[in-house]
Parts: structure tokens; sequence; C-alpha cells
């Protein structure tokens, strides 16, 4: 594999890579790794040094490529967490002990966490957004019981599986 290509710095950029050094936060460690790289080492020799897997050297190099200091800097993301309130919590528990089909119209008689986010963000709008890992801990607040769907692909968990396996064939 070619080695991954690292545009020239300039000194602004070379200077401010060495202050990030300082930090110990992510941006330190990729400040290092462009460093390390303008300095000629490879990604294999890099990964030694940082202890950090090839491809992800790979995509800090990149970035900086494509868009300099502001690829390797963490954004803060500001954004309001919601709340849910008691309503929005009682009228989710009686969407997730509701029947999908009979109650709303839709193609599939149970709910899945993911489904369930969805339904509740854009078909009810009741929230802007909600996760599934919400719902779930809103269901389980709520003393309701819920099971994950699974599908179980090769053997059976009955004892005679195999016994009626083979007769059937015959």
């Amino acid at each position: 594999m070619r080695d991954t290509f690292l545009r020239m710095l300039t000194t602004y950029e070379r200077n401010y890579l060495h202050l990030m050094l300082d930090e110990d936060t992510e941006a330190g460690y990729r400040a290092k790794i462009i460093l390390l790289k303008n300095d000629g080492y490879t990604v294999p020799e890099i990964r030694r040094t940082t202890n950090h897997h090839d491809s992800n050297i790979r995509k800090w190099i990149h970035r900086f490529n494509e868009k300099g200091l502001d690829g390797i800097v963490s954004k803060i993301h500001e954004h309001k967490p919601i709340k849910i309130t008691n309503d929005i919590e009682k009228r989710i528990v009686e969407i997730v002990t509701s029947n999908p089909r009979t109650d709303y119209g839709l193609s599939f008689s149970t709910w899945s966490l993911r489904v369930l986010a969805g339904f509740i963000t854009k078909e009810i709008n009741m929230v802007e957004s909600i996760s599934h890992t919400q719902i779930r801990n809103i269901i389980l607040k709520h003393g309701i019981k819920w099971r994950n769907s699974k599908i179980t692909l090769g053997t059976s968990l009955d004892p005679e599986y195999h016994l009626k396996k083979r007769e059937s064939k015959n």
C-alpha cells in the first residue's frame, strides 16, 4: 500500500499544532499524527508511536489535507437536551402498549424500539427527536416488560430437534 500524502504545512499551522500537543485531548493526539507525518514518518511508524489504528491515522491526515486545522479540532455540538415531560412519557407508554396494526393501521403487529422512535418523532410529532435508548428507559421506568426481537439461525433449543429434523427428511 502506498503511503498517505500530507500537504505542506504553513508556519502558522506547524506552530499551532505544537501548541495543541500540550492539550490532553483528542486534538492533541491528532496534532501529533500530523506533526509525525510532516517529519517523514510513515503511517505504520506513526501507529507504533501513537498506538492508533492505521485507518484512523489516515483519516486524520486526509481531514487535515482537506480542511486544515479545522479538520482535526473537535467541534462542540451545542444542542438543547430534549425534555421528556410526564405527559409525553404517558403517551409513549400508551403507544408502546398498543397494537400498531389495529390501533394505527400500520403493516406490523409489534413495535421495535427504533420503529417506535421514528413513529413518535415523524408520525405523531410529540418530540423533535428521541432515541430508542430513551424509549427503552421510559419503558423500564414504567415497569413494562419488553422483549427484544431475536432471529435464531442454525440450531434449535428443542432437545429433540435433530431427531425431528431427521424424521422430516424421510
